[in-house]
């Protein structure tokens, strides 16, 4: 199955009419409308129309588009709650908490005196030594940089020549 294919999608029934938001920006690219489950007050979500399984899958420019109408939303939500912060999250497969398979980005209120459940940094978690850190952050240089080889690689196999 495609990963961008999911036809019991909620987010996909809400574009299509078919299930009843708050909605609080539409454009023809992407809708934002108050979570129904909301973590605090005025919790948005804010989905690309399109369906895309999760940041991996999504087109860099419909990301980029995404979080630009979070942005723009972010002022209005902020005055709007009362709240000074407002925390912004998008899960990205199940183990990260996706529970929805439709891209989104979660624009959360938070207000004072009131603990965010997600505080970084873990108060328990170890602290890696700078030669640890140095490793890691080779290995992910590393990884881009094969991961985007590969990525060329395959989309040269996959053009045509040209005569």
């Amino acid at each position: 199955m495609d990963p961008n294919e999911n036809p019991t999608c909620v987010f996909c029934r809400i574009i299509g009419g078919d299930e009843m938001v708050s909605i609080i920006h539409e454009d023809d690219e992407i809708i934002a409308f108050l979570d129904v489950q909301p973590l605090h007050p005025g919790h948005v979500l804010v989905v690309p129309k399109q369906h895309y399984k999760n940041l991996f899958y999504v087109p860099e420019e419909l990301a980029a588009r995404t979080f630009a109408v979070a942005k723009r939303i972010l002022p209005g939500l902020r005055r709007a709650t009362g709240c000074r912060a407002v925390n912004i999250f998008s899960p990205n497969g199940a183990d990260g908490g996706q529970d929805v398979f439709h891209f989104h980005v979660h624009l959360i209120p938070v207000p004072k005196d009131v603990p965010f459940p997600l505080q970084l940094p873990d108060p328990n978690a170890e602290v890696p030594s700078r030669s640890q850190l140095d490793v890691m952050a080779t290995h992910v240089v590393r990884s881009i940089h094969d991961t985007n080889a590969e990525a060329h690689t395959a989309s040269q196999q996959a053009e045509p020549a040209v005569a």
